[in-house]
């Protein structure tokens, strides 16, 4: 994956790879890549909490739409059920 393939909201840890390579480029590479778990856990929060307080002044097809699921799978994240492992089933058939 070059660095353009880099999905836009993390595209700046493009960075790290650039130049020529070096230990300190393998580590910062490594941390980054030890903390993705902890980056998945705040995200998915975040993702929660913005949810939650969107389902006051929007519907859950709207928000569905937006953030391309089902509509049962807004209600899961706002009730705090998370995926289990295993093929992705919420993502709309059209997409």
């Amino acid at each position: 994956m070059d660095h353009s393939q880099l999905p836009e909201p993390y595209a700046y840890l493009a960075r790290l790879a650039d130049g020529e390579p070096t230990l300190a480029q393998a580590e910062a590479l490594t941390r980054a890549l030890e903390n993705v778990p902890a980056l998945q856990r705040w995200l998915k929060a975040e993702r929660g909490r913005v949810v939650t307080e969107l389902r006051h002044t929007h519907s859950r097809d709207e928000i569905a739409q937006r953030i391309n699921c089902k509509p049962q799978r807004v209600s899961d994240i706002v009730q705090g059920h998370t995926r289990q492992p295993g093929p992705r089933r919420t993502v709309r058939p059209d997409s």
